[in-house]
């Protein structure tokens, strides 16, 4: 069971599968028993990830990562050691530890890579949906970071540019358009999402969009993942398949890798690029976002009072999860540092933020 299924019969579908079933007014103590255990599930995966992903990083970057270097402006230079231990490594350790979870769990992961709900069409609307998303956050990302600009802070090590070489830009494209979706998606939909949809699917699409933010650690970050986690859970429950939320989020990191592919051929065109994408996806996934809202495409699944008390109230019961959610919360705060030399270029930073 994979718990996605269709919402509330929408779409002609049936009921989806759940653990927890709409009876009786308080949970009792043992179905409260079970559905924390259903969250220690959740937040032990992502503790699991978080430690193995920081150890793996810490050991490579220690024995094989060159001396930082910094241009003109401040900017840390990242060359393909910094490009294949922090974007390759990541993604290698979420589907490590998803094969782990799955081993220990006995669940077979061909079930989240169902076709038969699949559509061509539908998939565009929410690619589309998830490139609007992210014009937006860029337009929040701009505001804040000025913001923070104006009060003397940054959002620390996430100022920083990529050595302009083939090999670099290569490991880039890689690690940002197929490897970190594909991790990702396995984690935060294909484990946080449905774990949570036993209980609740409605939570379980806000709940894994907050975590899928707050795990990167820094507001701007959070912010996109946030709003990006929303339609690709929604999607992920409507089909019962990761493969459209994939699709989006390799859209979404393509889409934010472009300029600076592009960038290395023409400085000019990227600019021409980073002007143009701006209003046309603003303008046609509003439409389409629009469009779906008004034919009821977007209407989420039913969050009654049984759900209500079955949810938050458990969750901050679960050890796992209260750990992992304040070791987010601390990365997050600590991430927002004095600025130490100001930077010229602001969207250099911002283009890198949009890969999430």
């Amino acid at each position: 069971m994979n718990y996605y299924g269709q919402p509330g019969g929408q779409n002609g579908g049936p009921p989806p599968p759940q653990l927890y079933y709409p009876y009786g007014d308080d949970a009792s103590p043992d179905e409260k028993k079970k559905i924390r255990r259903n969250f220690n599930t959740i937040g032990i995966v992502l503790l699991a990830l978080y430690i193995l992903t920081a150890a793996v990083c810490m050991t490579a970057y220690i024995f094989f990562a060159p001396d930082i270097v910094y241009n003109e402006y401040g900017q840390a230079v990242y060359g393909l050691a910094d490009m294949i231990i922090g974007g390759c490594f990541p993604a290698a350790m979420a589907i490590i530890v998803f094969a782990v979870y799955c081993a220990v769990t006995g669940y077979s992961p061909g079930e989240l890579f169902r076709t038969e709900n699949l559509n061509g069409r539908q998939i565009g609307k929410y690619v589309m949906m998830t490139l609007f998303f992210q014009q937006v956050s860029m337009i929040c990302t701009i505001i804040m970071s000025n913001g923070l600009y104006s009060l003397g802070l940054e959002v620390s090590g996430l100022n920083y540019v990529i050595e302009r070489t083939p090999s670099v830009y290569a490991a880039d494209i890689i690690s940002a358009v197929i490897l970190a979706p594909i991790g990702e998606e396995l984690i935060y939909r294909g484990v946080v999402l449905r774990c949570a949809a036993k209980v609740s699917q409605r939570f379980a699409i806000f709940f894994s969009a907050f975590i899928f933010g707050i795990m990167h650690g820094n507001p701007y970050q959070f912010v996109l993942g946030f709003l990006l986690g929303i339609p690709m859970a929604i999607v992920t429950i409507k089909t019962g398949s990761l493969i459209p939320a994939i699709i989006c989020h390799m859209a979404n990191n393509a889409l934010a890798s472009i300029p600076s592919v592009v960038e290395y051929f023409n400085e000019d065109a990227a600019f021409a690029v980073n002007v143009i994408t701006i209003p046309v996806f603003l303008i046609l996934g509003l439409v389409v976002f629009a469009s779906e809202a008004a034919s009821g495409g977007l209407k989420l699944p039913s969050y009654t009072e049984f759900h209500k008390k079955r949810t938050f109230p458990v969750l901050v019961t679960s050890w796992s999860m209260i750990l992992i959610t304040v070791i987010y919360i601390a990365d997050l705060i600590m991430s927002i540092q004095p600025i130490e030399e100001m930077p010229e270029m602001i969207e250099q930073t911002t283009r890198l933020i949009l890969r999430s």
